[in-house]
């Protein structure tokens, strides 16, 4: 898992080099997803629509931590050999395979307990469907888990560690039996 970590971190620091430096803002990671999000549910569907990867090598070298792209890494090997490509059947960010662009987004204030900073976002996801229906306007309530650790030069920042939708198993208990 190193050497595909080392990998993917050489193949991104040229990238990276040329962008801004990232804030030590602990919800900054968490509102590109969320930003990506909305961008990916507003591209109209088509085979040539193209849409924001939450999962890029860019993206989970500089937004995600190192348990997170090990556990990533690991399922993604697994499935690979199964010559199976799907890791998630939905999209986990806004938990649906199908969602409008989030509307009313919030974020609470971040909460730190030992090493572990949470943050909630909550949201509408299926506000634009036609018709009246009950769920039209309830909330999604998503939480982020986020660590510190050091970027490629050295300096602490937060990265997302998990991510877990209220009632659901979070992303990494969903990519643990994958790996196996």
């Amino acid at each position: 898992m190193n050497m595909l970590r080392t990998f993917l971190k050489a193949s991104v620091i040229a990238i990276v080099a040329g962008l801004p430096a990232k804030a030590n803002e602990p919800v900054e990671p968490v509102k590109t997803l969320v930003d990506m999000a909305s961008y990916n549910a507003g591209v109209e569907s088509a085979s040539d629509a193209v849409y924001s990867e939450y999962f890029s090598a860019s993206m989970l070298l500089n937004y995600f931590s190192e348990g997170f792209v090990d556990a990533y890494a690991q399922a993604l090997i697994a499935l690979r050999k199964e010559h199976d490509i799907m890791l998630f059947d939905h999209d986990p960010v806004l938990g649906g395979q199908e969602s409008c662009v989030p509307k009313d987004v919030t974020y609470d204030a971040p909460q730190t307990i030992a090493d572990v900073t949470v943050i909630k976002v909550r949201f509408k996801a299926s506000w634009c469907y036609d018709g009246e229906y009950e769920g039209k306007n309830d909330v999604t309530e998503v939480t982020y888990r986020l660590v510190q650790e050091d970027d490629e030069v050295g300096e602490k920042r937060f990265f997302i560690d998990d991510i877990q939708f209220v009632g659901r198993d979070s992303l990494r208990a969903l990519l643990q039996p994958l790996a196996r």
